[in-house]
């Protein structure tokens, strides 16, 4: 099972990617994982949430999506951002940038960054 695992406040701790082909991630509320999670950002104190403004204004409304492939049974990471030119603050897998909407292979134990904002992917 593969999933998404944050360590904020303002983000659950696992978002599992299973049962979806495609996830979209960003800080629109229509994608499938949302950054910050408004419910949850909402309960932790203001000062708590100054703290971490500077760093969520950072995530594009679309910033990345990963995708599963049946044929290779793998998860793959694209920057995408909603024109298509890829984020501002870009999508990162293990400190090195990625390409814009180039997929990317993701490995268990991957760490990604969504412009500064921390995951590792896990898959068991």
């Amino acid at each position: 099972m593969a999933k998404l695992i944050f360590h904020y406040p303002f983000m659950e701790t696992e978002y599992n990617l299973a049962g979806k082909d495609r996830i979209e991630v960003g800080r629109g509320t229509t994608n499938d994982i949302v950054i910050p999670d408004y419910k949850r950002f909402k309960t932790i104190p203001p000062v708590s949430q100054r703290m971490f403004i500077n760093d969520l204004i950072k995530i594009s409304r679309l910033h990345a999506r990963l995708t599963f492939n049946k044929e290779d049974n793998n998860w793959y990471i694209e920057d995408v951002d909603t024109q298509g030119l890829g984020s501002n603050y870009g999508t990162f897998v293990n400190n090195a940038r990625i390409d814009v909407k180039k997929p990317y292979k993701l490995t268990n134990n991957d760490k990604i960054k969504f412009g500064p904002i921390e995951c590792i992917f896990s898959q068991e």
